[in-house]
């Protein structure tokens, strides 16, 4: 087991070098970094505790303490990267609980005039035990299962916006947050079962148990490198989720928007003239403001002509025009020269996932199947 801490210990320090010496870093990076210390030292706390020495006083209560820096900074770190706006008012309340639980425990320590001891993973007290220290870990598990269920609002929101937004999700729809965001329920929950069982029915010594508790946690930062620096165009260009003001664009603002009947038709003709001569879905990073622009539409309208006229999001409307080219290259001898992937590409998809999706949602069939049926 101290292999493995030691392992993810290591790997951790490397994933912490890495970004620390990234050029240019934005917010973002330094709420990454900040995370991926607080686990080091989570990992750190579990390694001397257990197979080491004892930590006391106020080094025993800060390292204990810190799964409550971890979650709040994890959800930071989504909050910005799905283009919320952040404050220091909202850092200072989500990290202000780890201070307050700290300040806490040294009352405890004034007031009974005992000695907090870090010993094994967990906390023991040198005048004996009392009964709300049997439950000192529970603002842990709560920590963990209101930020999990607060995340995965985040990443749902996100997704529900992006499509209003942009005619492609590649790199900005976030989906391997979802990996660390359940990794961490898995670890909550987990610790929780191991550090209730140990304390009330003796499944395992505590020892094992908060040392299993560790490598979950090194694992979890493993799966966080793995994911998210294999995503290194979302640490770079998170501003892409950032591009245009969510208020700006809501169903809310249509009613106030000025548009009638009458001129939500003649904006649809225009944009349909446009999307018909010009071909704009042919750029694969085509957007609701570089439309809008081309168009000459301001943005709100353009969205409320899509949803309202066409009955469709952003992300639609442009993806039906690209299966409809592709459909006619695929029919055409004049593209036999290109793979059905090439014409993917030459149609505005960015993968060949996306493409094969949201050709068999519109056509039924996917785009190997069309091809040999109209040959």
């Amino acid at each position: 087991m101290e292999s493995i801490l030691n392992a993810g210990l290591g790997i951790g320090i490397l994933m912490f070098l890495l970004m620390f010496f990234k050029q240019s870093k934005k917010l973002e990076d330094y709420f990454f970094l900040c995370w991926i210390a607080v686990t080091l030292f989570q990992i750190t706390f579990a390694l001397i505790t257990i197979y080491h020495f004892e930590l006391k006083g106020v080094w025993a209560i800060l390292g204990f303490g810190l799964p409550l820096l971890g979650t709040p900074l994890l959800f930071l770190y989504i909050r910005i990267l799905t283009g919320h706006s952040i404050s220091w008012k909202i850092i200072f309340g989500h990290l202000g609980v780890y201070p307050i639980y700290i300040l806490l425990f040294f009352v405890f320590q004034k007031v009974y005039a005992t000695e907090i001891i870090a010993s094994n993973g967990f906390l023991n007290f040198s005048n004996g035990s009392y009964i709300w220290t049997n439950y000192y870990a529970v603002p842990m598990a709560i920590s963990g299962l209101v930020y999990f269920v607060w995340n995965l609002v985040l990443l749902r929101k996100h997704r529900e916006k992006i499509v209003d937004l942009f005619s492609f999700n590649e790199l900005i729809n976030l989906k391997w947050l979802d990996y660390i965001v359940y990794s961490y329920l898995i670890l909550f929950a987990l610790a929780s079962f191991l550090i209730f069982g140990s304390i009330h029915f003796q499944l395992l010594p505590m020892k094992s148990a908060f040392a299993l508790v560790g490598i979950l946690l090194s694992l979890m930062l493993l799966a966080f490198g793995f994911y998210g620096f294999r995503q290194t165009a979302i640490f770079s260009n998170a501003e892409m989720s950032k591009t245009l003001s969510p208020s700006g664009i809501s169903k809310a603002s249509y009613a106030k928007s000025g548009l009638d009947e009458e001129r939500i038709k003649d904006f649809a003709k225009t944009l349909s003239n446009h999307m018909e001569t010009e071909s704009p879905y042919l750029n694969e990073d085509l957007n609701l403001k570089v439309l809008s622009s081309e168009c000459g539409l301001q943005q709100t309208h353009l969205s409320q002509v899509i949803n309202q006229h066409f009955k469709m999001n952003f992300y639609d409307f442009v993806n039906r025009y690209r299966v409809e080219e592709a459909k006619k290259r695929l029919c055409s001898s004049d593209f036999g020269h290109l793979s059905v992937l090439g014409i993917a590409y030459d149609c505005g998809f960015k993968s060949k996932s996306s493409f094969n999706r949201y050709f068999k949602k519109y056509t039924g069939v996917s785009p190997s199947e069309f091809k040999k049926a109209s040959i």
